[in-house]
């Protein structure tokens, strides 16, 4: 059996690993603390998605907008990626095309031709936190406009997802996929059993997930949506590659754009979405804004 090589950048008190397969950051640690988490029992070899980290949803998320897609969350998280030479402060760049695609599981429902670009910065220090920066860069180089969707799919790494509080999304319509109803957000977000929640927003001003002492902060950009997701204990028991003690070690807090709020490419132009995740110290009662 094969084993996916990682690719490792320890910089500043910051480490991170990634994989070519699924264009995949894996983990981020700044001083020794996860920020980004990983499961333990993450398939590594190639033969699925990997389970944690950042996967990319594209171009199509879940089952896709008639729910008659596979595989789930589309086809790029499971090919592996060319390596793109970098620019500024991107630590690795990857790229990939939709010719690529042909002959993968999934390849018969892409609805035109694509070309990608994702990148993972790691921005500078500051009395404000550590900062990491991912952006994927959707062109369409035909002449008709191209629908998709797509979400960075961050697992962010906390003490227990049954005290986290997120900020940022009061007010907010959503869809709670558990139920399948729809609802308006009232106040902060906090988990109490298994949660699955596609918020209209775009969240321009920014979140914070407050985590024991911590504040990770959430910054997307070209969003549409922000999803917020945990299996909870009952499904998690069900997942091969998640410890069945590890659900309530991560929340998912994701930039995305689906159904109906999908991403619009222009015929021969490009479009974006981004997320900047942050991580820092706050006091008691102390309310941070996303960068």
């Amino acid at each position: 059996m094969t084993t996916l090589t990682p690719l490792v950048h320890e910089r500043d008190g910051h480490r991170l690993v990634a994989y070519d397969h699924g264009a995949h950051l894996a983990e981020w640690r700044v001083d020794g603390h996860p920020v980004v988490w990983l499961s333990p029992h993450a398939v590594l070899d190639g033969s699925a998605a990997i389970r944690g980290g950042v996967p990319l949803c594209f171009p199509w998320f879940g089952a896709g907008p008639e729910g008659d897609r596979s595989p789930s969350h589309g086809l790029v998280r499971t090919v592996s990626w060319h390596q793109d030479e970098t620019d500024g402060e991107e630590v690795w760049a990857w790229t990939l095309s939709s010719e690529e695609l042909d002959g993968e599981t999934g390849a018969e429902h892409l609805e035109g031709p694509f070309d990608l670009r994702y990148a993972v910065s790691l921005l500078p220090r500051s009395a404000a936190g550590a900062f990491l920066r991912l952006e994927l860069t959707v062109t369409n180089p035909s002449p008709v406009p191209l629908h998709v969707e797509a979400a960075l799919h961050s697992y962010l790494a906390v003490a227990d997802v049954r005290t986290v509080r997120v900020e940022g999304l009061d007010g907010a319509a959503y869809l709670d996929k558990v139920s399948g109803t729809r609802h308006v957000q009232d106040g902060d977000v906090t988990l109490h059993a298994e949660t699955d929640r596609v918020y209209d927003t775009d969240a321009a001003a920014g979140l914070v997930v407050l985590d024991d002492g911590r504040a990770l902060t959430v910054q997307p950009e070209g969003a549409t949506q922000v999803v917020v997701w945990n299996p909870w204990e009952t499904k998690a028991a069900r997942m091969t590659d998640l410890p069945e003690d590890a659900w309530h070690r991560f929340v998912c807090v994701e930039a995305a754009a689906t159904g109906c709020r999908g991403l619009v490419v222009q015929p021969l132009g490009s479009t974006r979405l981004a997320c900047t995740i942050g991580v820092s110290t706050v006091s008691d009662g102390e309310r941070l804004s996303a960068p």
